[in-house]
């Protein structure tokens, strides 16, 4: 069975920022670049969860090349589950809590 891949609700608006700040600042192929890595390493993820370094418990941290950005995620029974995006400059606790 294929492993699968859940985002917390949140993910969503955390992209959308993201993608209004490129898109504004540099124009829409570097936001659909960003885009287009971000779905990369969620993939490598979802196909090697314990690819990643580990952060805190059962948290793993991917970093999106080419960008100062990076997804938490943790690894579930079928796959993984995606908490937060965030600037590598974040609050190392921005998104910590969500589940």
């Amino acid at each position: 069975m294929e492993p699968t891949l859940v985002f917390q609700h949140l993910v969503q608006r955390d992209m959308d920022e993201v993608l209004r700040y490129y898109q504004s600042e540099a124009g829409d192929l570097v936001a659909d670049r960003f885009f287009e890595s971000f779905l990369e390493i969620v993939d490598r993820a979802r196909r090697s969860p314990e690819h990643f370094h580990p952060v805190s418990g059962r948290l793993r941290r991917a970093d999106i090349p080419g960008f100062p950005y990076h997804f938490l995620y943790r690894q579930t029974e079928h796959g993984i589950r995606v908490l937060v995006l965030r600037h590598d400059r974040r609050h190392p606790s921005f998104g910590l809590k969500r589940r």
